[in-house]
C-alpha cells in the first residue's frame, strides 16, 4: 500500500534546496560559501517550518504514519510534479476502476495538501486533520 501527501503551495517553492525550502545560501562553483550566507545552512528549512501550519501538518502526518503504520509506503510529493503524480495515480485507479475513472481523479491527485491512498483520492490534510487521516487511511488499509 502506498499514501502519498501532496505538499501545499506553500511548501512548493521554486529552486528549493535540500528541505524543500528557499534557497538563501550562496554557494560557489568552487565548494565554497559565500561570506554573506548563514553559517547554519538548514536554518531556512526550520524557520520556514516553524510559521507554517501546513507544512507542519504534513510533517505531523507523514511522522505518525511511519510510526503507527510502518509497512506502509508513506511518500511526500510536491504539488507541482506532475511527472510523478499523473502516471501513478492513472496506472494505480485505472488497475482498479478503469480509464474513465483514472483520468477523472487525476485532476484530484494534483490538487495541495491531498491525500491519496494506492491513486485514490482520500481528502483535503487541511480539512481531515492528521486524526482523521490517519484514521481514513487505516480503513483503507484493512480493505485491501
Amino acid at each position: 500500500m502506498r499514501v502519498v501527501l501532496v505538499r501545499p503551495w506553500t511548501d512548493a517553492r521554486s529552486g528549493g534546496g535540500c528541505c524543500g525550502a528557499e534557497v538563501r545560501d550562496g554557494v560557489c562553483f568552487d565548494g565554497r560559501v559565500d561570506s554573506g550566507a548563514p553559517t547554519d545552512v538548514h536554518a531556512h528549512a526550520r524557520r520556514n517550518a516553524d510559521t507554517d501550519a501546513d507544512v507542519r501538518l504534513v510533517a505531523e502526518t507523514y511522522l505518525r504514519l511511519q510510526q503507527e503504520l510502518p509497512g506502509v509506503d508513506v511518500q511526500i510529493v510536491g504539488v507541482d510534479n506532475t511527472a510523478y503524480l499523473l502516471p501513478t495515480v492513472f496506472r494505480a485507479l485505472r488497475a482498479r476502476y478503469g480509464v474513465v475513472v483514472a483520468v477523472r481523479g487525476l485532476n484530484r491527485a494534483t490538487t495541495a495538501g491531498a491525500v491519496l491512498v494506492d491513486g485514490e483520492f482520500v481528502g483535503h490534510l487541511t480539512t481531515l486533520g492528521v486524526d482523521s487521516a490517519i484514521a481514513e487511511i487505516r480503513v483503507r488499509c484493512l480493505v485491501r
